[in-house]
């Protein structure tokens, strides 16, 4: 049975008042250690919520099988599963259909023991399936985050999955709170979806660790100044609108090399276009790069890059603020609603060679200029502090917890 057709279970007899410190389970997509956009923010919002005594707990997917299923990370307490979709080939569809009940009773399970007050997913994959059953049988606020799923996925696993569209919509109808990345991931979710989140719904954007970045510059890489771009090497990212673009900087005389962080899928293809444009020798691919050493290549550059074809947000972009790095992006998605042209940074179209080139010659040019959009990137940065961004959370869980409440008075009302 796919998970757009499951009903749902009948209404809890008892809501429990959700206590003055929230104790969220957060059931996210993916964490440590494996590295992404969202691996960080659930990372560095559920150490501001255990510094503040609201004890976070992360269930979250056990893969590779090796993973131990409980774990600490950085003092987090962790639980991890073999979470299965009940997706197209027949073993896969198989497996998920003897196992997956098993699991949630599981992960429902460890969120009881921790006693949690709500129950937090963060990125939409499977884990919501999971959460969502959990939060219906232990009768927890459930929140829903998005951190654009419909479109930043390198596999474009919902034009495919037989599951996700069908749960996605589940969850937004279900939830008690739905928080996004940006207002653009917001509109975007509710419009593919056809669901008018109205109050429920709410931009909570991904914060930035200002100190992590108050660090020494690194050596550079290629021993020459640098700019830096950073993120997963895959399509929609548009790296190599970046290497044509700095390749034809190049050749106007840009004086910098080009610093690029990250693996993925199209690293060799990025690697055969620097030789056949002839700037093999200044560009460096680095590789995964462990968070310990980012924030110094942010500060030991020129300023910072991000070509994005699709971004929901761009958290690297608050993490160049933070680091008073200008930075250079497309206008996409959430992008403009951090990033303001010639205010912190300077913004050109998704895929326009020519434009993104001319703003590299632009702020390599003009090294007041870049100062300047550096520091007002840093003030635009000291406003999403993931300190405040946790207080933000804690306040949609108590909005949850309230429209639960009434939920549950509703019903009662109606029998």
């Amino acid at each position: 049975m796919s998970v757009s057709s499951h009903k749902p279970s009948p209404a809890p007899r008892d809501v429990r008042p959700a206590p003055a410190s929230p104790r969220p389970a957060i059931v996210a997509s993916n964490f440590y250690p494996h590295m992404g956009g969202v691996e960080e923010a659930v990372r560095q919002l559920a150490l501001r919520q255990r510094a503040s005594g609201a004890s976070p707990l992360v269930v979250t997917m056990r893969w590779p099988k090796s993973l131990p299923p409980t774990d600490l990370v950085d003092g987090i307490e962790v639980r991890r599963h073999l979470f299965r979709g009940a997706e197209r080939p027949p073993k896969q569809f198989l497996g998920a259909v003897l196992t997956r009940g098993a699991i949630a009773r599981r992960v429902t399970a460890d969120i009881r023991s921790h006693d949690a007050s709500v129950v937090h997913v963060q990125c939409v994959g499977i884990n919501g399936w999971y959460a969502l059953r959990a939060a219906r049988r232990l009768a927890l606020p459930l929140v829903v985050t998005l951190q654009g799923e419909l479109t930043m996925d390198a596999s474009r696993v919902y034009e495919w999955s037989r599951v996700l569209p069908g749960l996605l919509r589940e969850l937004l109808r279900d939830a008690d709170a739905v928080t996004a990345c940006s207002a653009a991931t917001l509109a975007e979710a509710q419009e593919w979806s056809g669901i008018d989140l109205g109050g429920r719904g709410s931009v909570v954007y991904n914060g930035v660790s200002l100190d992590d970045f108050d660090v020494h510059p690194a050596g550079s890489p290629t021993g020459r100044p640098y700019v830096f771009a950073i993120g997963r090497l895959v399509p929609q990212k548009g790296f190599d609108v970046l290497v044509r673009a700095f390749a034809s900087a190049v050749r106007d005389g840009f004086p910098y090399d080009l610093v690029l962080a990250g693996d993925g899928s199209e690293r060799a293809s990025l690697q055969a276009l620097v030789s056949d444009l002839g700037v093999r020798k200044r560009v460096a691919f680095l590789g995964a790069t462990s968070r310990e050493d980012v924030p110094a290549l942010f500060t030991g550059s020129e300023f910072f890059v991000l070509p994005s074809l699709h971004e929901p947000m761009g958290i690297v972009n608050l993490e160049a603020m933070a680091a008073r790095r200008a930075v250079v992006a497309t206008r996409v998605g959430g992008v403009p609603e951090l990033v303001g042209d010639g205010e912190n940074g300077l913004l050109v179209p998704p895929g326009d060679t020519a434009q993104l080139s001319a703003a590299l010659v632009t702020l390599a040019g003009d090294r007041d200029l870049a100062r300047r959009l550096g520091e007002a990137g840093r003030a635009r940065a000291e406003r999403v502090d993931w300190s405040d961004i946790a207080l933000e959370y804690d306040e949609v869980y108590r909005r949850a917890a309230d429209h639960l409440r009434e939920r549950s008075l509703a019903r009662r009302w109606r029998r």
